[in-house]
């Protein structure tokens, strides 16, 4: 009998299961020493994110973005929902296909509902820190939120008065 053949994914091993497999949840106190630790975004612009909790219903991930920095390419979950609570910072959030710009302080909330474009500039010269919720999943067996399609008609954030 011939070894099947192993499907190629692009969705890293820890996705939906971290801490737990699906079937095996209980609750849990999760400790600093299991984060996980990824970069998200290009080569030379990537941001750090300690990743919590990733079960097939919730993922809950902190991140920190530097001064100057900003997250790219645009943030896209067609499986959930994502919230950003902002613990420090003044980020401005963007949407590049409608030109939405959202200006936003520490200790305010962001809800992205299920495909909706976002990407978080830092203007400042402090660093920004937030939490983030994505649910009910960030993932899907085959695909994974960060491959991108190309926005339509994209808009370009221009400063704080608005997008062109």
């Amino acid at each position: 009998m011939a070894e099947k053949e192993k499907k190629v994914t692009s969705i890293p091993k820890w996705i939906g299961k971290h801490p737990f497999l699906p079937g095996e949840k209980k609750a849990a106190v999760i400790t600093k020493e299991m984060e996980l630790s990824t970069l998200y975004g290009f080569l030379g612009t990537q941001v750090e994110s300690q990743i919590f909790i990733s079960t097939d219903k919730v993922t809950l991930s902190d991140w920190t973005l530097p001064p100057g920095a900003q997250i790219d390419p645009p943030g896209l979950h067609n499986y959930g929902d994502e919230v950003y609570y902002f613990i420090e910072g003044d980020p401005v959030a963007f949407n590049p296909e409608k030109g939405e710009v959202y200006q936003l302080h520490a200790g305010d909330s962001l809800l992205i509902p299920q495909g909706t474009r976002h990407q978080i500039f830092n203007f400042t010269d402090k660093k920004i820190h937030a939490i983030s919720v994505v649910a009910p999943r960030i993932w899907v067996e085959d695909a994974v939120g960060t491959r991108i399609p190309p926005v339509r008609n994209p808009k370009f954030y221009t400063g704080t008065q608005g997008a062109q």
